[in-house]
């Protein structure tokens, strides 16, 4: 049993990692901070973040990078105008501050979905989100 984890550990450590670069667009410049969220399932997706990041939002347009193993991923992204850490939401759910998804996806009825959002990492890679 220990040789298999230790030949677990060393081989997710040799993992190919790949570089995703996140571009947010239409920032609310001098407001509060965004704040982006890599997610690599659908039970985790907008619960539990694989890889977050957050920065001061000094301007209309913000870069991320992130080093990931290869795989499929789906990406969140808010501005937190209040800087209390979340974003925050009004009546039925509805986000009260900028956000945005991976794919640009705008959901219609209900929460997005994982695989609304999800694309395959399988080398670098920038993508563009646009929030609103």
């Amino acid at each position: 049993m220990k040789i298999f984890l230790i030949l677990l550990l060393l081989l997710t450590g040799f993992q190919n990692k790949v570089k995703l670069n996140v571009t947010v667009k239409n920032i609310q410049v001098g407001k509060g901070s965004v704040r982006v969220e890599v997610y690599n399932t659908s039970e985790t997706f907008l619960h539990k973040y694989l890889v977050g990041e957050t920065l001061k939002a000094s301007s209309q347009s913000l870069g991320f990078s992130f080093d990931l193993p290869e795989g499929v991923y789906a990406v969140a992204v808010y501005q937190d105008l209040n800087e209390n850490q979340k974003l925050d939401k009004g009546w039925f759910g509805i986000p009260t501050e900028p956000y945005g998804l991976s794919n640009n996806f705008v959901p219609i009825i209900g929460a997005p979905t994982f695989n609304d959002c999800k694309f395959k990492l399988a080398s670098q890679m920038t993508i563009t989100i646009t929030i609103k």
